[in-house]
């Protein structure tokens, strides 16, 4: 199925931003891993402004070598209309080295969320998220600021989307447990959403 000019324009500008996020490009690093992913989100009750939010995650990076991490993340959040959603969460994280050390965190974090509407054939989504980071293996709090936009595109008659995504991460301040201020990742991802039935879709 061939992609349309606009879904062509979005590719481009996406991989640009992506190309321009970093000044050393080799700095990249490639690193195979399994992400294990549950996540639900949805209203108290059908006529309820507020919503909840929770996700589990465990983490393989690097196969082979043990590091490891896993996270659970729950959260509150009001439907405030046009498309806005303001949330405010926490999550903990526990670590694994390559050494075998362990290391847990505590995240607390406030976020918006903006459904733009149609955007050239497609719906863009756009998020901010900041958060306070809490580790054990120092006394500094790290400030982590994340921007977020996605764009799906709807394939045909399918019930299927091309998702285009970037999510930039940067740290506000040093830290004593090895955080480094400015750009530390950015995610670009470029996939497909396919929904299973009425409460499950799935991204790949």
């Amino acid at each position: 199925m061939a992609l349309g000019a606009n879904v062509r324009h979005i590719l481009a500008f996406l991989v640009f931003a992506v190309a321009s996020g970093s000044n050393d490009v080799n700095a990249t690093e490639h690193d195979p891993g399994i992400w294990a992913i549950f996540s639900t989100t949805s209203s108290f009750d059908s006529n309820s402004r507020w919503h909840y939010w929770f996700d589990a995650q465990a983490r393989y990076f690097d196969l082979g070598t043990g590091i490891n991490q896993w996270l659970a993340r729950p959260a509150i959040g009001y439907d405030f209309g046009n498309g806005i959603k303001g949330w405010i969460g926490y999550a903990r994280f526990r670590t694994r080295s390559r050494s075998g050390n362990t290391a847990d965190e505590n995240r607390y974090w406030q976020q918006v969320n903006w459904t733009a509407g149609q955007w050239l054939g497609g719906r863009l989504a756009l998020r901010a998220r900041f958060a306070q980071r809490f580790v054990s293996v120092g006394d500094d709090t790290g400030l982590l600021l994340r921007l977020m936009a996605k764009y799906q595109y709807s394939l045909g008659e399918s019930d299927s989307k091309l998702v285009v995504g970037v999510e930039p991460f940067f740290n506000l301040r040093d830290t004593d447990w090895g955080g480094d201020s400015g750009l530390v990742q950015n995610r670009f991802f470029v996939g497909f959403n396919s929904r299973i039935n009425q409460h499950l879709t799935l991204e790949y």
